[in-house]
């Protein structure tokens, strides 16, 4: 909604100042999620988070089979423990769980946290030639046509999108 509201302050001083003849404005639009997908950086930084993904399933594969492997020595052997050992392997199996959910919880945080850390300077680069191609071809204002999946966008002309331009500057 903040961003409608934005999007629409922004749209009608662009039509006041238009109207008025004060500024010659010409408006296009990129698609910055798109540019990120073509840009050769991108697959780069996701070959690097697989590599961190993979190192961290197979910590997560350990901690479920030693899991499983007490549970199944559990589940074997329950009739033959007297009280006390019964309840210490069961404390046992809650702690592991556990450190499991808490485990699951910290590796989306970090994953999270090093996808941002890869795509931040792809991210800068595609505002640098956003900005380059705006210049060259004298735009006044860019809008990226979605912000998080939601299209900012009411309508645009596709001759005002510059998505590809910005894509080919990344590949000189």
């Amino acid at each position: 909604m903040k961003q409608k509201t934005i999007l629409s302050i922004i749209l009608f001083n662009l039509l006041i100042f238009n109207a008025f003849g004060q500024v010659n404005v010409k408006v296009g639009y990129a698609d910055v999620e798109y540019i990120l997908s073509k840009m050769p950086e991108t697959a780069k930084a996701q070959a690097e988070l697989d590599v961190t993904t993979k190192r961290i399933t197979k910590t997560r594969d350990s901690i479920i089979k030693d899991y499983n492997i007490k549970l199944e020595d559990y589940k074997k052997n329950v009739t033959t423990f007297d009280d006390t050992i019964k309840k210490e392997k069961e404390d046992n199996l809650i702690v592991i769980q556990k450190e499991l959910q808490r485990f699951d919880e910290d590796v989306q945080a970090a994953v999270n946290y090093k996808k941002n850390e890869y795509l931040k300077p792809i991210y800068s680069k595609i505002a640098e030639l956003v900005s380059e191609v705006a210049k060259e071809n004298g735009y006044t204002h860019i809008l990226n046509s979605q912000i998080n999946g939601s299209s900012v966008l009411i309508y645009a002309e596709e001759t005002t999108d510059i998505s590809d331009l910005v894509i080919a500057k990344a590949n000189k």
